[in-house]
């Protein structure tokens, strides 16, 4: 029998699919990594390359390449479509976005917006058992403000109470505002508009305040990357290291008879393959002094004959 052939037990079989299926974990668990580690990437970019542009009209927003783009907007808020956003904490604090809809204009045709006024604390808004809860209504008429557009974020599959809501997706903020409000209200635009500091109804007791600067922090998903990318190695490295291991185990047990057992000479332990004939270590080259020496004393031995 071969020295591997006890790969084909049982036991070997199921420790070479288990490590299998252990590499091919990894391997996903490490893909799954690097495409988080490109998503922040991508967004540190947008973030980076937008952050500082000047204000553009609605007209000139498109599509999610214009996302932390500053766009003025011009309109009304419509009246008792405040509601909010629960769920978000801001700089690791419990804190509650106010999110309004606003009826303004792209390109001449009427639109509806969503915009995000910015955040409260939570005992602000729904009281602490003292005071009752307080977030101040957004200014009535026609108001100019400066917003950045965000992408819609997606469904949120759970009904929140009345008067909040889960997710700024369009058709759920519609849904969390009661209907009579909405009704006959203009196309609403995909996405959302979040205010920055010093708009209209800003300097007013308890206005929501404005958000930091987004971190365009890349996080350690790139470093476990290459974590799992090397426990998908390791994982596959497993079972040929045991196997050397149990074939030198094995080479050791003749005939039911372990030899490690019994008092052999080296070279009986050689002549059985049971260790390897040491190699002589080649001679090292001579240096050119050496050489030199060398000739310097075969000359005086010479002169003193």
């Amino acid at each position: 029998m071969g020295a591997y052939s006890f790969l084909a037990q049982p036991r070997w079989i199921g420790l070479i699919v288990l490590m299998i299926i252990a590499s091919a974990v990894s391997v996903m668990l490490g893909e799954w990594q690097y495409g988080r580690y490109e998503e922040k990437v991508a967004a540190a970019e947008q973030l980076t390359n937008t952050w500082d542009n000047a204000a553009v009209s609605l007209d000139d927003i498109t599509d999610s390449n214009d996302e932390w783009q500053l766009t003025e907007l011009t309109g009304e808020f419509v009246e008792g479509s405040q509601v909010l956003l629960r769920g978000r904490s801001v700089n690791s604090l419990p804190a509650l976005h106010v999110i309004a809809l606003m009826t303004t204009e792209q390109n001449g045709d009427p639109l509806t917006v969503i915009v995000d006024r910015g955040w409260v604390y939570q005992d602000q808004a729904e009281g602490d058992g003292e005071n009752e809860g307080y977030v101040p209504e957004p200014p009535s008429g026609v108001v100019t403000i400066d917003a950045r557009m965000r992408p819609p974020e997606d469904a949120f599959d759970r009904d929140p109470p009345e008067g909040y809501i889960y997710t700024l997706n369009p058709g759920q903020v519609l849904a969390g505002i009661p209907t009579e409000v909405t009704a006959g209200l203009p196309e609403v635009f995909a996405g959302r508009f979040v205010m920055v500091e010093d708009q209209p109804g800003g300097d007013v007791d308890g206005a929501p305040r404005p958000y930091p600067k987004p971190s365009t922090s890349l996080g350690s998903h790139l470093a476990y990357t290459w974590e799992w990318r090397f426990f998908a190695v390791a994982a596959l490295a497993v079972v040929p290291i045991l196997a050397r291991r149990e074939a030198e185990d094995n080479a050791w047990v003749v005939d039911g008879v372990d030899l490690r057992s019994l008092d052999l000479s080296d070279e009986e332990k050689l002549d059985l393959g049971l260790v390897k004939k040491k190699q002589t270590s080649r001679r090292s080259r001579p240096t050119d002094e050496d050489v030199e020496d060398d000739i310097l004393d075969q000359a005086s031995a010479i002169s003193s004959k």
